[in-house]
C-alpha cells in the first residue's frame, strides 16, 4: 500500500470515529463481541440510527460483522482494538476530560 492510499484509509478511519455515537459503539466492542440488539438497548438508539453508524464503521474499517444464526454480531478489527485500548489507557493516565 502507497503512503497516499494508506493516509486515505487513516483520514476514512478517524471521520468515521468522529461521532459519540460511533465512539460509544467502539467503546463497547473493545471490551467484548457486540449483538446489534446489545448495541441498541444499551445506547437507546433506533434500530436505523444503530445501522447506520454500524455500517459507517464497518466501511471505514473499524469493525467486522459476523453472523450468528438470524444475528449480526460486531467486532473491533484487530488493530483497532489495540489503538483503541492505547488511547483510552493513554487518556486515563494523562488527559483531564470533562
Amino acid at each position: 500500500m502507497d503512503e497516499r492510499t494508506r493516509r486515505l484509509a487513516w483520514t476514512k478511519m478517524f471521520s468515521a470515529l468522529a461521532s459519540e455515537p460511533r465512539l460509544q459503539i467502539v467503546e463497547l466492542l473493545s471490551r467484548q463481541t457486540v449483538r446489534c440488539q446489545e448495541i441498541q438497548s444499551l445506547l437507546k438508539l433506533s434500530q436505523p440510527a444503530i445501522s447506520y453508524h454500524l455500517t459507517k464503521l464497518e466501511q471505514a474499517g473499524v469493525l467486522h460483522k459476523e453472523r450468528h444464526g438470524t444475528r449480526n454480531c460486531y467486532q473491533l478489527q484487530t488493530g483497532v482494538a489495540d489503538l483503541v485500548r492505547l488511547i483510552t489507557k493513554e487518556s486515563e493516565e494523562t488527559w483531564n476530560t470533562p
